[in-house]
């Protein structure tokens, strides 16, 4: 059975749906195991974790300090 993950593209900002095989049971897959998608938005590969759907190396959330000043 297959499931359907969205995430953002890095490069070009965009969302891209992907369907990954989930023919393991959840319990048996470590919540940090990443696949390897080829996007449709810039055709290079990501790695997105087959849980979650986020990319490696993706931030949950910026903090306001982090932000760029003028």
């Amino acid at each position: 059975m297959q499931r359907q993950i969205l995430f953002r593209c890095p490069r070009t900002g965009i969302n891209v749906q992907h369907r990954i095989d989930d023919e393991r049971p959840e319990s048996s897959e470590p919540a940090d195991s990443y696949v390897s998608v080829r996007c449709p938005a810039c055709m290079s590969l990501h790695f997105v974790n087959s849980t979650t759907g986020k990319l490696l190396g993706e931030r949950s959330a910026q903090p306001a300090s982090m932000s760029r000043s003028a």
